[in-house]
């Protein structure tokens, strides 16, 4: 039977970040939703109104996997508690609380966010968080994006102004460690998640590249998420 995925961008970016992993799943006779809330949203909605957002434009069904890439990580989750659903799968993100209040991002990428402020609280868009941090924008794979002057200026139109006022908001997660989950990671940004996804028996793929591997690398993305899905429910 083939895979039915909804994938789930971060807030951060655009629902096109996944589109290129999105048609290799395709190609694999899955179906694929790519549901692109921005697109919709003259300014972003917040962060604790983001789920019911997704929920707006997915179509149901009994066997939807949800992968989450980055902070979406929390969305997915949330989502696997008010859909049918068949598994979750995070993609480079942070495991969310079995249940309770989760923010958009760690308390310390929270306070590097506020430093990035302007006086009026708006942010940079967040391609241009980590130009100062050469380290850090190559395990984001920014550095590798921005060699295409083209491709790179087209994400970049793309990305949302926000608030760091929006940083400060919670979703409030119904408790979800029934669902069947597995963890992707494709940068050392997520080695905690990663053990922390072991810890808690999930199946866990480990791929060598960086945070945007499923714009950079996206066949390798797609067989990990399909070999993901193959495990969701089976120990590792």
């Amino acid at each position: 039977m083939p895979f039915d995925f909804v994938l789930v961008a971060g807030p951060l970016v655009r629902g096109s970040s996944w589109e290129s992993t999105a048609e290799h799943l395709r190609g694999a006779g899955c179906h694929v939703q790519v549901p692109d809330i921005l697109a919709y949203h003259a300014s972003p909605p917040a962060w604790s109104a983001w789920t019911q957002s997704l929920l707006d434009h997915i179509v149901p069904s009994n066997q939807l996997i949800v992968v989450g890439h980055s902070s979406a990580s929390h969305l997915a989750v949330d989502l696997a508690t008010r859909l049918p659903m068949r598994g979750v799968i995070i993609f480079d993100g942070d495991v969310p609380p079995s249940h309770g209040a989760a923010s958009p991002v760690r308390p310390a990428l929270h306070d590097h966010v506020k430093s990035l402020a302007g006086a009026d609280g708006t942010l940079p868009i967040w391609s241009q968080w980590f130009f100062g941090d050469a380290r850090r924008a190559s395990l984001v794979g920014i550095d590798i994006l921005a060699r295409d002057p083209v491709a790179f200026a087209q994400f970049e139109s793309e990305l949302p102004k926000m608030h760091v006022d929006w940083f400060d908001d919670t979703i409030e997660l119904p408790r979800w460690d029934h669902v069947p989950a597995g963890f992707i990671q494709t940068s050392t940004i997520y080695d905690h998640a990663a053990a922390e996804a072991q810890r808690r028996a999930w199946p866990v793929t480990r791929l060598n590249g960086t945070h945007l591997h499923p714009m950079l690398r996206p066949a390798e993305t797609a067989d990990a998420i399909l070999g993901i899905s193959r495990r969701l429910g089976t120990s590792p």
